[in-house]
């Protein structure tokens, strides 16, 4: 747990122009948070809910520079305020800059939640020209579904295990569960509804010989993901989409590069990784599930310094 819960978990540096020189040195933009330290709640909930999942945080760490400035402090923070023409005492604010300084991209301050700081992540590496991880991209749909702004839909099938891999090959699926509804076994998807309306997945349901059904009484069989059960990936802590996609990959024998953030994919390399015991993991939520396997194994490769936070002044 770091010391202010408004910057989540984030490892940000404080001194602007050290964040700058590094930005430079590292060929990294910087993202510049403007954030009330102590803070609102508006504040607390900025930091524990955009700047504390996992994977948020590695991608900042991996490809930005972090550095916050308090907005109601004096010194070195008041005079940055004015350099930027930021209001003190103000709602999180962020700024994208190159590692020349320059603005990359209007600022950040009409939106607090997770998915608006996703896609301006996103915007700002493809401005760069920089490629958009898998898992990164796989984080920006779990986010529509933890903010209702996915849809759900259930199906009854033959085999829910082949059902979930069926479902999961639509582009539009974002997360499957195997299940039962009424002692059917059944499949509930939550999917993207930008790409797709329900009309049209349950048309793709149909063809592949499953029939839409209402989701009243859906319970989650013992085991979801069948496939992914069957790898060590069982003992990572990943996202509900990360699931979905690994169960989808396992029986085809496609890499799961991709679709593992670097740190998840130095803990599936690591030995003792399945000496944890704790083979559910992949279920929980991965909030929770992150920090016990930190506390188990650490953060690996954090030694080299390729994709962590620089430390904090």
């Amino acid at each position: 747990m770091r010391e202010h819960a408004e910057l989540g978990d984030v490892a940000w540096l404080r001194d602007h122009d050290r964040g700058l020189a590094l930005a430079a040195e590292l060929g990294k933009p910087v993202l510049l948070l403007f954030q009330e330290v102590p803070g609102c709640s508006s504040c607390v909930r900025f930091g524990q809910d955009v700047l504390a999942h996992p994977l948020m945080v590695e991608l900042i760490a991996d490809r930005f520079v972090p550095v916050a400035i308090f907005n109601n402090h004096p010194g070195a923070d008041a005079e940055l305020l004015r350099r930027y023409g930021e209001p003190s005492w103000n709602n999180p604010v962020v700024r994208f800059l190159g590692p020349d300084g320059a603005e990359l991209l209007p600022r950040l301050a009409d939106r607090h939640d997770a998915p608006g700081v996703h896609e301006r992540i996103t915007a700002i590496l493809e401005l760069l020209g920089e490629d958009v991880p898998g898992y990164a991209r796989l984080l920006g749909r779990d986010l529509l579904v933890e903010h209702g702004l996915g849809k759900c839909a259930t199906y009854t099938t033959p085999c829910f295990w082949s059902g979930e891999t069926s479902l999961a090959q639509h582009p539009a699926v974002i997360t499957t569960d195997a299940g039962w509804v009424d002692g059917e076994e059944a499949v509930r998807v939550h999917f993207d509804p930008r790409q797709a309306t329900l009309p049209d997945l349950d048309a793709y349901a149909r063809v592949e010989g499953f029939s839409p059904i209402a989701g009243d009484g859906f319970e989650v069989d013992r085991e979801p993901q069948f496939y992914l059960r069957k790898h060590a990936a069982r003992y990572l802590p990943l996202t509900a989409a990360q699931r979905t996609r690994i169960n989808l990959a396992v029986p085809y024998k496609d890499s799961l590069g991709e679709l593992l953030s670097p740190q998840q994919a130095a803990w599936l390399a690591d030995p003792r990784l399945q000496q944890t015991g704790r083979d559910e993991a992949y279920r929980e939520d991965i909030r929770m599930s992150w920090p016990t396997l930190v506390s188990k194994l650490g953060l690996i490769g954090k030694e080299e310094g390729s994709w962590t936070s620089p430390p904090s002044a």
